[in-house]
């Protein structure tokens, strides 16, 4: 075996390990001696290996963003591109909540822990998947010079980080993370559909949204 192909393998396993204690406690808050331990090595040799353990974990985000790419990569076109964006906002759901425990757990890490170099990239990755889904909105002359391609993939990042969040602390659970993130891409298509019949079909998966979603917090009462 090639040195170069035994550190891939020593490194997997190292990320299969951390994947391991993860799952097991329901935490990134493991050591690297813990990780170094369970992957079967020594605590440098760990480092020498794969850097730190937010290396680590981020190996570990990434991968489930790969899943996500490859998901809007097989989501077939659709003759709406309104619809297109829905159906990705769809799929961006039903990849972080079909493994729930683990990727809130991952999640946690991200947005507690401040790291200046694979944070941004793989923020990043975020904003080139939105970018990706109102491609189809631009090139059927959706999105003028007010509103561009750039300033709603920015938001959208913003935006769904702010879903996130509420899922991640389980104020939202699998079902109203879906109808939170689907009712906030809604509002948004809304607010640049010119025409009627696409306006009329948001509207109406607007009014279904609200009819199952629940309240995050009471309004203010209004002195009159």
């Amino acid at each position: 075996m090639k040195l170069e192909d035994k550190k891939n393998r020593r490194r997997q396993q190292i990320i299969a390990a951390a994947e391991e204690l993860v799952r097991e406690t329901g935490s990134t808050d493991f050591s690297m001696h813990a990780l170094a331990s369970r992957a079967g090595f020594s605590t440098p040799t760990t480092y020498n290996l794969i850097g730190s353990k937010g290396t680590v974990l981020y190996i570990l985000l990434n991968q489930y963003q790969d899943r996500l790419d490859n998901s809007l990569l097989r989501l077939e076109s659709s003759a709406d591109p309104f619809e297109h964006v829905l159906h990705a906002a769809d799929v961006a759901v039903k990849v972080y909540t079909a493994d729930s425990a683990f990727i809130r757990s991952l999640m946690r890490f991200l947005l507690g822990i401040p790291d200046p170099v694979h944070r941004p990239a793989f923020m990043t990755r975020g904003y080139q998947y939105w970018w990706r889904a109102f491609q189809d909105l631009e090139r059927h002359g959706h999105l003028g010079q007010t509103l561009g391609i750039d300033d709603l993939s920015r938001d959208f990042v913003v935006f769904f980080s702010g879903v996130i969040d509420f899922w991640v602390h389980e104020e939202l659970d699998d079902q109203q993370f879906h109808l939170q993130a689907r009712l906030g891409v809604i509002i948004r298509l809304l607010a640049i559909a010119s025409d009627k019949t696409t306006q009329r079909k948001l509207q109406t998966e607007l009014q279904s949204c609200r009819n199952n979603i629940k309240p995050l917090y009471k309004a203010p009462s209004i002195d009159p």
